[in-house]
């Protein structure tokens, strides 16, 4: 599993629905999140074989994507927490 910071090169509606609609397509993702205060406009969550399956992903599919301009990655060692829902009937005394 990586994280990937993804940075556009313009930060119009056009250029991110263009992006959106990519990433949507890519069995890889698990995540595609708008974000502020990072260098990059978007974090993205994927899950991949090895190394070869990855950089496939990122050389053939992400940085052809119209506008990416840099794409930073980090790799999971572990996942310490994984929550899927949130308990709404517990109240914040």
């Amino acid at each position: 599993m990586a994280l990937i910071h993804v940075s556009m090169d313009l930060h119009t509606p056009a250029r991110f629905a263009n992006f959106e609609a990519a990433v949507k397509v890519l069995p890889e993702v698990l995540e595609c999140l708008l974000i502020t205060g990072q260098e990059a406009d978007y974090q993205l969550k994927v899950a991949v074989r090895d190394m070869d399956h990855y950089q496939s992903l990122l050389l053939n599919r992400l940085s052809g994507i119209e506008g990416v301009t840099g794409v930073h990655s980090s790799f999971v060692l572990r996942q310490v927490l994984v929550k899927t829902a949130l308990d709404v009937s517990t109240r914040a005394e």
